[in-house]
């Protein structure tokens, strides 16, 4: 792998409960500290995230959902061009074809979602959420593996 192989983005807000477990997998990923794997926490993505994934080989975005399944890892398709206004947040799939649409380029991404329980206004995961956070932290562990293997 080279400096930048692998880009992980958690977005989501800490202080609504569940939705912090896309920055609580990003923070437990960056712990480790592994070479070419660089880690953004972000409070949701924004259009200018689209120059950060033109530097990588492979993205994982990160994201709380309300779900029945735990979590789930989705590879994201090159998209088709960007049309329209970008707003000042957007999605993954959003993000990729910005990257795709002004620079010509993108790389592999995959979306995980792992499933939260509490969206209430307050700082930390519930229960389930933790349990879904380690779940999805060995989803991005095992992206990240498969990105140096190749």
């Amino acid at each position: 792998m080279s400096m930048t192989d692998v880009l992980v983005i958690g977005y989501g807000n800490p202080l609504r409960g569940d939705d912090g477990i896309g920055p609580a997998v990003a923070a437990e990923i960056d712990s480790f500290h592994f070479t070419g794997v660089r880690v953004l926490v972000v409070h949701q993505l924004t259009p200018e995230l689209a120059a950060d994934l033109v530097e990588v080989r492979l993205v994982v975005f990160v994201d709380a959902a309300v779900s029945a399944e735990p979590v789930k890892a989705v590879r994201l398709e090159r998209p088709a061009p960007a049309a329209g206004v970008m707003t000042h947040a957007t999605d993954p799939r959003a993000t990729l074809a910005l990257a795709w649409t002004v620079y010509g380029q993108g790389p592999e991404a995959w979306l995980v979602t792992a499933a939260g329980d509490d969206f209430g206004f307050h700082d930390g995961l519930s229960p389930i959420g933790r349990e879904n956070t380690r779940r999805a932290r060995e989803q991005v562990l095992g992206l990240i593996r498969g990105a140096s293997d190749t």
